[in-house]
Parts: C-alpha cells; sequence; structure tokens
C-alpha cells in the first residue's frame, strides 16, 4: 500500500510539476473531513446538519483549490451547493420509502457476534453516505462544464440567449456521456461480487431486485445520475445570467 501510494505521489508531481502539492494538500484535507464526519456522526451529532457542513468544506476544497479562475470556481461551487441540497431533499424520502438503509441479510454471519444498537438513525446515515458520494462527480461536472462554456461566452461575447443556452448544453451533452459511464461502472464494480453471489445461489430476478444492498446501490447511483443531469441547466443557466449582466454593463 505505501508503495502504491508512494507511487501515485511520484506520477502526480512529475504529471503535474508544483500544482501537484496543491492538489494533495487538498486531498489530504478531504480525507481528513470525511474522517471527521465519521467521528462526529459516531459521537452523535446531528447527521444531515453535520453532513451539510462537510460537504461545503468538501465542496470549497475541491473546487476552489484546483480551478484558478474564480469567475469559474464561483459558478462551479454555486451549482454544486445547488444540487447537492436537491439530492439532499429527495434523498431523504426515498430512503425511507425504499427501507434500504442498513445492513443486508448476506451481513448477518459477520456481524452476528456484534450488537447493532448503534443509536443513529440507518436512512440519514444513507443520505449522507449519497450526499457524499455525489460531491466528487457533480463538482468535476459543473467544473467542466462551466469552464467550457466561459471560454464560448468570452470568445463570443455578442452571444444571444438561446445561443448561450444551446453552447451550454453541446458541451454539457458531451461531458454527461462519460459521467454516466463512470457511474454506471462504479455500481457494477461495486455490486459485481453480490451479483455473482446471488446467481451463483440461483436466487430469482424479483430477490434480486428486492435485495437491501442491490437497492441501495441502485438508489446511490441513480440519484448521483440525477444530480450530474440537473448540473448541465443549472451551470448554463448561471453563466448565462452573469453573461447577461456583463453585457448590460457594457451597454
Amino acid at each position: 500500500m505505501l508503495y502504491l501510494f508512494a507511487t501515485f505521489v511520484v506520477l502526480l508531481l512529475l504529471v503535474t510539476g508544483t500544482r501537484g502539492l496543491t492538489l494533495l494538500f487538498g486531498l489530504g484535507i478531504n480525507v481528513i473531513s470525511v474522517i471527521a464526519l465519521l467521528i462526529l456522526i459516531a459521537d452523535g451529532f446531528n447527521i444531515l446538519v453535520t453532513t451539510v457542513l462537510i460537504s461545503v468544506v468538501i465542496l470549497i476544497v475541491a473546487i476552489y483549490m484546483n480551478v484558478e479562475n474564480g469567475e469559474t470556481a464561483n459558478t462551479a461551487f454555486q451549482t454544486s451547493m445547488l444540487i447537492m441540497l436537491f439530492i439532499l431533499l429527495i434523498t431523504i424520502p426515498l430512503e425511507y420509502w425504499a427501507s434500504a438503509q442498513g445492513l443486508g441479510a448476506e451481513n448477518q454471519d459477520e456481524l452476528e457476534s456484534f450488537s447493532l444498537a448503534a443509536g443513529i438513525s440507518f436512512p440519514r446515515l444513507a443520505t449522507a453516505i449519497i450526499v457524499i458520494n455525489s460531491l466528487g462527480v457533480i463538482s468535476e461536472t459543473s467544473v467542466a462544464i462551466t469552464s467550457g462554456l466561459n471560454e464560448i461566452v468570452l470568445n463570443k461575447p455578442t452571444l444571444t440567449p438561446k445561443e448561450i443556452f444551446d453552447d451550454g448544453f453541446s458541451v454539457g451533452n458531451k461531458i454527461l456521456n462519460t459521467q454516466t459511464n463512470t457511474l454506471l461502472f462504479n455500481f457494477f464494480s461495486a455490486t459485481f461480487p453480490l451479483f455473482f453471489l446471488i446467481h451463483s445461489l440461483g436466487y430469482k430476478f424479483t430477490d434480486i431486485i428486492n435485495d437491501k444492498l442491490v437497492v441501495a446501490e441502485v438508489l446511490t447511483t441513480l440519484i448521483c445520475t440525477i444530480g450530474v443531469i440537473l448540473t448541465v441547466p443549472i451551470t448554463t443557466y448561471l453563466v448565462y445570467r452573469k453573461a447577461s449582466r456583463k453585457l448590460k454593463k457594457i451597454n
């Protein structure tokens, strides 16, 4: 593990130069933030409030420490915050209705000697997991779309509102293809051992789609994908609004 981490650091510094130190510093802060989130939840702090506060810290580090253009960073941060809050609002009722929180029947053998009276809300914990899981892909998508659209607006300041929206959706659609595939591959990589076990034991299709662990992964993937899709119109609108303000000041 240490050799692999050392290889990662060396390659990062070779490719990015001194900027790699900033990336490593930001990565370290985010790792510490996630660990702090786990500790605070375990100590009894409100899960949703703590998750929102830690998520804000993670987004600030992930965006502002990696984007040199302040305007691009501000737009990406605003978009990420709006989508994070949206994900939080839709995940809370979905987790209760799906009853996918907690541990599955597959975990019984490993946990039968332990007490499950953790004193925390498993639906809220599942919500926190989905929100944290979505931050990376949402911030990355928002930064990519904002950067591309800002370049277009900068080079063509006379674009009409419709042209800005068309260009925004054009840039967003190209990025959505790769991000959606990334989320899909993450889903299959996370659930492949479980699907292999289910198939080997001869589970029925109805048993598979109602399995708690499968449902939890499907919910996470779908909610994150919805967040990524919403990144396109929200980012486009924010860039369009700022471009409109600049045109009004010039005129």
